[in-house]
Order: C-alpha cells, then sequence, then structure tokens
C-alpha cells in the first residue's frame, strides 16, 4: 500500500509541474508576442528615422550647392 501511495503523490507532483509549466509557457508567450510588436514599432521608427536622415542629407547638399553657386 506504501509503494501506491508514494506513486500518487509522485503523480499528483508531476500533474502540479506540467500545469505550472504550462501556465509559465503561457506567460512566456505572450511576453514574446509583445516584444515582437515592441521590436516592429522599433524597425518602424528607424525606418522613418533613416528617411528623415536622407531628407536632411539632401537639403544639406542642397543648400551647398546654392552656397557654392553664390
Amino acid at each position: 500500500m506504501e509503494t501506491l501511495e508514494i506513486l500518487e503523490n509522485k503523480i499528483f507532483d508531476l500533474l502540479e509541474m506540467v500545469d505550472s509549466m504550462k501556465k509559465n509557457n503561457e506567460e512566456l508567450t505572450i511576453k514574446l508576442i509583445e516584444k515582437e510588436e515592441e521590436a516592429r514599432g522599433l524597425r518602424q521608427e528607424m525606418d522613418s528615422l533613416l528617411g528623415e536622415k536622407e531628407q536632411v542629407k539632401q537639403k544639406v547638399a542642397h543648400l551647398i550647392k546654392c552656397v557654392e553657386a553664390f
């Protein structure tokens, strides 16, 4: 009888561990999705800043040409 109780306790422990791991996995999945969205937003911001940088570069080049022509 003692062996059955030990086995039963181990099974319950395993079930608790599986439940805990499922919850942990769900939390990590949510965090991953949040980080992916954050990375996507940062990529968009970086693209926007690179576009602005190119515009500034073109304006500076135009101003230099105007000054040289003057």
